[in-house]
C-alpha cells in the first residue's frame, strides 16, 4: 500500500502572503483561508488581512467571506492552474 502525500495547507498567514513568502499562483486547490494571528491587535489585524485578501484578488482569488472580526478571510479561486494535457486513447 502506497502512502498518499498530505494535502497542501489551506490556511496561510496574511503577513506571509504580503511579504511574498507564500505565493498561491500555482496552488492546486480551490479554497484557502488567510488570516492574522490573535496576537495581532484590532485594526492592525484587520488591515493586514484585508491587504492580503486584496493582493490575492489581484491574482485571481475572490473573497467568499470574512470571519473572526475580520482577522480571517476565506477565498475561492476563479480559475485553477491549467492541468497537464490529456492523454488520448489509442495514441
Amino acid at each position: 500500500m502506497t502512502m498518499q502525500p498530505p494535502p497542501p495547507p489551506r490556511w496561510f498567514q496574511a503577513a506571509d502572503v504580503l511579504s511574498g513568502q507564500v505565493q498561491l499562483h500555482m496552488y492546486p486547490l480551490t479554497f484557502v483561508s488567510v488570516g492574522s494571528p490573535r496576537t495581532m491587535q484590532g485594526l492592525q489585524a484587520l488591515q493586514t488581512t484585508f491587504a492580503a485578501a486584496e493582493l490575492l484578488e489581484s491574482q485571481g482569488w475572490r473573497v467568499v467571506n470574512f470571519a473572526d472580526e475580520g482577522r480571517l478571510a476565506f477565498l475561492r479561486r476563479e480559475h485553477r492552474p491549467a492541468a497537464p494535457p490529456a492523454q488520448y486513447h489509442g495514441q
